[in-house]
């Protein structure tokens, strides 16, 4: 079995353990041929978990669970309507029961499947439970009833072991078929793009509150900090469709799923091309998750980013410490823009220098093997700022730009880091109000700004990307590659107990209330 599902199957089987007795059983209410049986106020007063358990995939799309070898005693009250020749028709006998369930098997085989919607959805394929004895106790009754309850004891059990056996199966199924696709039909299928740590499981079993996917900071071009732009665009209302796309299939031990993938402004799609065509090879090695992604995330964001024109930048001396000294008309100790361009510094001295930056069309990315290619059509507006109140904000300059980049990516600990090199930025100049300033001179200004763009983009890399994750999920070891159309994301996890115990109590809550 593959460690991903080993490991669920071993701290599934430990959070169940854990939580059957906390669980309060429902009122169960049962017509034989000898009258009616109720039980209410019923509890698990002692359990012994299953000797052998196991869980299987099997293909197309269904996993089976078995236990056997589990005991369990239940203790609660009791009230009995009997009809006999030697009582009362319906003559109510009450008292308290204490049952002993030994020696419980139980099969159940459950489909996975895709909701109309794209959320998960589960159906009950097979049930089957045995118990290999039981052993009844009623007590506090009275001494004529408790004479007529031993008289009739093992009719009672012979009577109440089918019925505990078809009764599992009919609540198993009932949960399955019913309150867990409920539950599941509340799964929120898109996600804000800037949350780290998604509580999605936690929204659905209703033990978080859901996130409004309107919630979202607006910080206006002019205050950008450069070094902080990857995660002030997170910040966007851009939202992450990953509803799924086909059925979940079983193959080799594992689980495949298809998501969409795209994300879009406030969700609402639009995206006017398509994902690759891919081959997703067989899992392999001894990682727990594999996590395949397309460039098509990526350029979706892109596109939509454009779109709502999330790149158009204002950059001056205050957006980076490294253009304090460079988006300047006169020089100080070091290099300024002034020096470079014509007769900037003469015709303007002692002024800031800011730049209008605006994408032509959305962006590119295109994963390679080993590497991400990055290409951007721009155009930009140069600007000196007043310096005093005689002056006023001059436009100087109207440029065309073309930049293409490779990215590397890598992952440490929960978050992505890279590094860039610019492979060529072009510019081209539509005009110009610098004396000595032509499409010659302007097209030098790519060398520099191409060892400067690369600095500046390996440094925003460097800062670290928190890759999301799930709530109670905590990733371990990651590796991420690059290959031709998709990134691949391989790791180990572990789970939080104590938030899984809560999803179990939830899911418990929700599916437990109408049992009976």
């Amino acid at each position: 079995m593959p460690t991903g599902l080993a490991y669920l199957r071993e701290i599934g089987m430990k959070v169940v353990n854990d939580e059957v007795l906390k669980i309060s059983l429902p009122t169960i209410t049962e017509t034989i041929d000898a009258g009616q049986v109720s039980i209410f106020n019923a509890y698990v007063s002692k359990y012994w978990p299953p000797v052998e358990y196991q869980l299987d995939l099997v293909a197309p799309n269904t996993f089976t669970w078995a236990m056997a070898k589990m005991h369990i005693r239940a203790s609660g009250e009791f009230e009995a309507r009997l009809n006999g020749a030697l009582l009362l028709p319906s003559v109510p006998i009450r008292g308290m029961f204490e049952a002993l369930l030994g020696h419980i098997s139980l099969t159940i085989s459950v489909r996975l499947l895709r909701s109309t919607s794209g959320a998960p959805k589960v159906q009950s394929a097979f049930c089957k439970s045995q118990i290999g004895y039981v052993d009844l106790n009623v007590r506090n009754t009275g001494v004529l009833t408790d004479f007529f309850i031993n008289s009739f004891k093992a009719f009672i059990i012979a009577n109440f072991k089918p019925m505990v056996e078809q009764r599992m199966c009919q609540m198993i199924e009932k949960i399955i078929n019913h309150d867990m696709n409920d539950i599941l039909s509340t799964m929120p299928l898109k996600v804000r793009i800037n949350e780290n740590n998604l509580d999605i499981i936690g929204q659905t079993f209703g033990i978080a509150e859901p996130q409004p996917l309107s919630q979202f900071s607006n910080r206006g071009a002019r205050n950008l900090t450069l070094l902080n732009f990857v995660n002030q665009l997170r910040e966007r209302n851009l939202i992450l469709d990953f509803s799924i796309l086909s059925e979940p299939f079983i193959s080799h031990g594992t689980i495949l799923m298809k998501n969409k993938g795209e994300i879009s402004w406030r969700g609402l799609g639009g995206t006017p091309f398509y994902p690759p065509n891919i081959q997703i090879p067989q899992a392999h090695g001894v990682h727990m998750v594999e996590f395949y992604g397309t460039d098509y995330i990526a350029n979706s964001l892109l596109y939509h980013a454009y779109r709502q024109k999330y790149m158009d930048v204002t950059v001056g001396p205050e957006s980076s410490k490294q253009l304090r000294d460079v988006l300047q008309t006169t020089c100080g100790a070091g290099f300024c823009i002034g020096e470079f361009l014509g007769a900037l510094g003469e015709q303007y001295p002692n002024r800031e220098v800011e730049v209008r930056f605006s994408a032509r069309r959305a962006p590119i990315m295109v994963f390679v093997e080993g590497r991400a290619r990055f290409r951007l059509h721009g155009h930009m507006d140069m600007y000196v700022r007043p310096s005093n109140a005689s002056q006023v904000k001059l436009q100087i300059i109207r440029a065309d730009s073309t930049m293409t980049a490779n990215v590397n990516l890598w992952i440490e600990q929960a978050s992505i880091y890279g590094n860039a090199s610019i492979e060529n930025l072009d510019f081209k100049l539509i005009e110009s109000r610098i004396r000595d300033v032509d499409q010659s001179v302007f097209a030098d200004l790519g060398l520099f700004g191409a060892e400067f763009l690369e600095k500046l983009l390996t440094e925003i890399l460097q800062m670290g990307l928190v890759m999301p994750t799930m709530k109670g999920v905590v990733l371990k070891s990651p590796k991420l590659t690059i290959h031709e159309r998709y990134l691949l994301v391989q790791t180990y996890f572990k789970l939080d107990e104590r938030y899984a115990e809560k999803l179990i109590q939830g899911a418990v809550r929700q599916t437990l209330i109408n049992v009976g």
